[in-house]
């Protein structure tokens, strides 16, 4: 078999996956509905005990299965091995704060664009469109998730345990940055820089002493002029993560160093600059601007922690914003070191060929909404 046909065989094992889920949450809540008055609120000793897992993870997968027959189109979906279960969950968890006729307009437009995308763009495409169709149902949503910050210690296997802290996207990227800093100036060792990166938070948190960093803790934000000014609410756009409230990002905005740039009216994608070996700090920042991320199908490297690739191999007069696209460190490798190989279409598109001979196309990502005519 060629790969392509293996491939073929790998989608249509997936799918039957997705269908089994599917026949599950029906199987699930078809067995909850028939139980007893009596026992209604029991029903998930029972299923533990039937597939020998324990009562939270039976309670589990009968609110999972209650969440996805409550949107007969997202289990239509999943069923049918156009989206998988986590995505199907994911939409069903973004869409519940709006209201008709909003739920069934943000469901058609996600469930149309789901099954081509990852999970994290389907993520930031949900919180996009609730900004749009409903802005305070959007900051509600925030604030709710808000309130449930908190600090979390998971026992893992062989002496290991997992510390999970949960806060705002802001935050969370200004301290992933200082640590990253930090960890990046240490003198090469044998240890690998995700390991640099937990010595250093483990002291911080500790008190211990950790060298500190060479230059200013930074995110990037970008958001319309107009909702800076508050006369709109369009969310704001952190780099790596993806759409935040309005009056978090004119919150951040009111302590941060903004710079313009030029977006074009019909399109909303960052505009071009010029030429030189090595990109200027003028184009890197555009470029960073422009393309938000690594620019291979999938990844969401920030790419201002990117490598900026030739898509062309340099002639002498092509380091410009159309040739040059950020990819991380592995897919950079990727690309010059395998049969993975790219292109940049003349409309910004950046599209990959892979070694089965399919194509992919990573999507544009517009920093402004395009002029309305």
């Amino acid at each position: 078999m060629t790969l392509d046909e293996l491939l073929v065989e790998v989608e249509a094992k997936q799918a039957a996956l997705c269908h089994a889920k599917a026949e599950l949450a029906t199987a699930l809540i078809t067995f909850h509905v028939a139980a007893d008055d009596r026992d209604y609120r029991f029903v998930q000793n029972e299923i533990a005990c039937a597939l020998h897992i324990s009562r939270r993870g039976a309670d589990r997968i009968l609110s999972n299965a209650s969440e996805l027959t409550e949107r007969p189109r997202v289990l239509a979906a999943l069923a049918a091995g156009k989206i998988n279960e986590s995505k199907a969950l994911l939409i069903v968890d973004q869409i519940r704060i709006l209201k008709e006729p909003q739920t069934s307009i943000a469901e058609a437009n996600l469930l149309e664009y789901a099954p081509t995308r990852t999970y994290t763009s389907i993520r930031r495409r949900a919180q996009t469109l609730i900004h749009k169709l409903d802005p305070k149902a959007a900051d509600l949503r925030h604030e709710e998730k808000r309130k449930r910050r908190l600090v979390e210690k998971i026992n893992l296997d062989d002496g290991m345990a997992e510390l999970r802290h949960t806060m705002t996207a802001h935050d969370t990227a200004m301290a992933f940055d200082h640590i990253d800093r930090i960890a990046r100036s240490l003198l090469k060792d044998d240890r690998t820089l995700d390991q640099k990166r937990a010595d250093v938070a483990r002291d911080l948190l500790l008190g211990l002493d950790t060298p500190a960093p060479q230059g200013q803790t930074m995110v990037y934000l970008t958001m319309p002029i107009t909702a800076l000014l508050g006369l709109t609410d369009d969310p704001g756009m952190l780099a790596g993560y993806g759409p935040i409230p309005t009056h978090v990002a004119q919150d951040i905005a009111a302590g941060g160093i903004w710079k313009r740039i030029l977006t074009d009216p019909v399109t909303g994608m960052a505009e071009e600059v010029s030429d030189a070996y090595r990109p200027s700090p003028k184009q890197r920042e555009l470029i960073n601007a422009r393309y938000p991320r690594c620019t291979a199908i999938g990844c969401q490297q920030p790419s201002h922690r990117c490598d900026l690739d030739h898509c062309c191999p340099f002639d002498g007069t092509n380091t410009t914003v159309r040739n040059l696209r950020p990819k991380c460190r592995h897919h950079h490798t990727m690309k010059t070191h395998s049969n993975w190989r790219c292109e940049n279409l003349d409309d910004g598109t950046h599209r990959w060929t892979t070694p089965a001979k399919r194509t992919y196309d990573t999507e544009l990502e517009p920093i402004a909404e395009p002029a309305p005519f």
